[in-house]
């Protein structure tokens, strides 16, 4: 249900701490429609960071995360077919993952898990389910992992980092997380106290350095999915969080970012051109033939060295 006006608070920037900004960017809730309200993005004048200012209070969190987000909702959001490719490359991806769990007891922690698809597909590799942790501010979906034998613990990860066993984690992923959360370098520290010494950090979050980005930036595109994205990073700022930190990055890749192009379409044509019945068409959860046709289009570019709007970072402590 859209309610007309969210609480919202000025912040300073997560990355650097200052309160030096120029206006970046401004929106609304043109996937979910949770408010009236129409939201900025700044840039940092001290480090680039862009971030959401004013942003919601904790408390409007169960409203810009309505029962319907597709994290939640993943199975009937999102095209059949399209699911079975997603969980195709994801088994590629999950099976990449087994060469940082060579200790006898490996253990794992995916930082906003969701349904905790990723735990599922290692445990099916043979990693017990006692070894598989994850975070998630759904505690619906928590208590379905823990019934199921996983280890969920509900909240953000710097509030239940201290029910978290320091020190011992070999792999720790956080997928499309850092943009959604308060403060990353609280974040980042969290992460760096819960990793085993040589533990693996990886990281997948938006990259505001791609032509995507260029062409929609003033409002429409995909990766502000305002007002749920609090900070944007791209290299540079992330490379300040993790030096602070003591963790060293190995790799860098530009990911396919196909949501990002396909969502910026569909809110240029719907909210720019005014044509909704158009803008239909464009839905990254269903439209087979967009999704392929951006993921190729991201995957050329990234193989010919050009950034995409999909940054992953591969970290060692």
């Amino acid at each position: 249900m859209m309610i007309d006006k969210l609480k919202l608070e000025s912040v300073s920037c997560g990355v650097c701490g200052t309160d030096n900004w120029r206006k970046y960017a401004s929106g609304k809730d043109y996937e979910y429609h949770t408010s009236e309200d129409e939201f900025q993005m700044v840039e940092c004048q001290n480090c680039g960071n862009i971030y959401l200012n004013p942003r919601p209070v904790k408390e409007e969190l169960p409203t810009i995360y309505p029962a319907n987000y597709y994290a939640y909702n993943y199975d009937q959001a999102i095209n059949p077919v399209a699911i079975r490719a997603k969980d195709w490359l994801d088994s590629i991806k999950v099976k990449s993952w087994l060469k940082y769990l060579k200790s006898s007891e490996p253990r794992f922690l995916d930082v906003g898990c969701g349904n905790g698809r990723y735990l599922k597909m290692l445990h099916r590799l043979g990693v017990p389910k006692e070894q598989l942790y994850g975070v998630e501010m759904s505690q619906e979906q928590i208590a379905q992992l823990n019934a199921e034998g996983f280890q969920g613990y509900y909240g953000r990860i710097e509030d239940v980092e201290a029910e978290l066993p320091s020190k011992s984690f070999d792999l720790i992923v956080l997928l499309q997380v850092l943009e959604h959360v308060e403060q990353p370098r609280l974040v980042i520290k969290s992460l760096a106290c819960l990793l085993k010494k040589d533990g693996i950090l990886i990281i997948e979050t938006p990259n505001t350095k791609s032509l995507d980005v260029k062409l929609f930036h003033k409002s429409y595109w995909g990766g502000y999915h305002f007002p749920r994205h609090w900070n944007l990073f791209n290299l540079e700022t992330l490379k300040r969080l993790f030096s602070e930190e003591n963790i060293n990055i190995k790799a860098v890749n530009f990911l396919p970012a196909h949501s990002f192009w396909i969502f910026s379409f569909h809110h240029f044509i719907e909210h720019k051109w005014c044509l909704p019945w158009l803008a239909r068409f464009f839905n990254p959860l269903q439209n087979i033939f967009l999704l392929s046709l951006f993921t190729a289009l991201d995957m050329v570019r990234a193989k010919l060295g050009f950034n995409t709007s999909n940054i992953q970072i591969i970290a060692v402590k």
